[in-house]
This record gives C-alpha cells, structure tokens and sequence, in this order.
C-alpha cells in the first residue's frame, strides 16, 4: 500500500501540465491543499481497516468491498455528527450487510468497522 506522501507526490505530478486551463491552474494550489489534507485523514483508517480485516481473517479479494464501506461511512462521519450520523451508518451497513458476497459474518465486522475506526456505535 502507498503511503500518504507517496500519493500526494503521485496526485501533484498529475496536477503539473502544459494543458492545464488558467482556471485549474489558479485553483492548483488549492487543490493540492485540499487533497493532502485529505490523504493525511484517509491513509491511516485504511491502515486501520486492513489491520481489522486481517485480525478478522476476512479473504483479501474481499477487501475491496469493505474499503467501499468503509469510503462511504468516511463520508458519512465528515458530514454528519452524533444521530444523524448513527442512522445513515446503520442504513449502509444494512446494506452492505446483505450483500451476498460479503458472507454470513459481515454485519458483526462491519459494525466494527464503523466503531473501532469511525467511533459510530451501529445499534
């Protein structure tokens, strides 16, 4: 896995070229900004995730669908905050939990997802 800078230096040489329009260029920095802040939150709860996920045993061609889980309750806790947050996490990991190809313990290891990473107590 790439580390946060190694993903920062990655997004900033996309962001240097000769075809860049003057609007995007003016909004450069700004984005570059924006998508370190990013990375610096993001990098260590996917970290924490995999850690999870290989403690749980969970098959590593499934990981994919628990870090798309895991985006959407990262959303989720940047936008809402205390009951709010408590009902639509518990909405995604429904239905995330019925997925079939997450299998029969999903729910226990998705609720714990949104506990031990995000601090979202799914009832």
């Amino acid at each position: 896995m790439r580390t946060a800078a190694q993903r920062i230096a990655k997004y900033n040489a996309r962001m240097v070229s000769s075809q860049l329009d003057p609007v995007r260029a003016a909004l450069q920095t700004q984005q570059q900004a924006n998508y370190a802040a990013y990375a610096v939150d993001f990098i260590p709860k996917q970290q924490q995730l995999r850690a999870i996920l290989d403690a749980q045993g969970i098959d590593v061609a499934q990981y994919v669908f628990y870090e798309a889980y895991m985006g959407e309750i990262y959303h989720i806790s940047k936008v809402s905050s205390g009951a709010s947050a408590i009902v639509a996490a518990t909405a995604v990991q429904g239905r995330w939990a019925h997925a079939s190809r997450l299998g029969a313990g999903a729910a226990a290891a998705l609720k714990g997802i949104a506990q031990d990473i995000f601090n979202i107590t799914i009832p």
